[in-house]
């Protein structure tokens, strides 16, 4: 008898939802220390009160698509004419991990038997053992329901060899 228990499947997209705003808020993060942006800066110049990216990254904010571009634009502005810098490629905030993790929520969508698409998709599998990192690092962000949910996870792919 399978440990995936009913609804497993949206809880673990909760859990993507998560990881896909870590991810993202700490690659914009890594374009704004390599350009020697802070936080701050960002925030002020998009227009917003001093603290909101620090804000959003520590919170995990899901922040808006208008607002996103803003942010790369701002960026792209605070450097300009300056050769040092390149400008921000959405490539590199965009990037494959996090569409990875967008193609996984959709896939459990789709189809909420979690226990399906672990045996029959190997990909999933691989993900789900590779995220460890992001849910060690989004502790005390996460519900107790969505850790013990990617834990049966870890289990059941143990128990099944990965």
């Amino acid at each position: 008898m399978s440990d995936i228990v009913p609804n497993e499947g949206v809880v673990l997209q909760g859990l993507l939802n998560k990881v896909i705003l870590y991810r993202f808020t700490r690659n914009l993060d890594k374009e704004l220390a390599e350009r020697k942006i802070s936080h701050a800066q960002l925030s002020g110049s998009t227009g917003r009160n001093s603290n909101w990216f620090n804000r959003s990254f520590n919170e995990l904010e899901d922040m808006r698509i208008s607002t996103f571009i803003k942010s790369i634009t701002v960026i792209n502005k605070i450097i300009s004419g300056n050769e040092k810098f390149k400008p921000v490629e959405v490539g590199n905030v965009l990037d494959d991990e996090l569409f990875k993790a967008a193609s996984v929520s959709i896939d459990l969508s789709l189809n909420d038997d979690v226990e399906h698409l672990l045996r029959n998709d190997t990909d999933i599998r691989k993900f789900f053992v590779g995220i460890q990192f992001y849910v060690d690092a989004l502790e005390g962000k996460l519900s107790g329901e969505e850790k013990q949910a990617y834990e049966r996870i870890l289990v059941r792919i143990n128990e099944e060899g990965s």
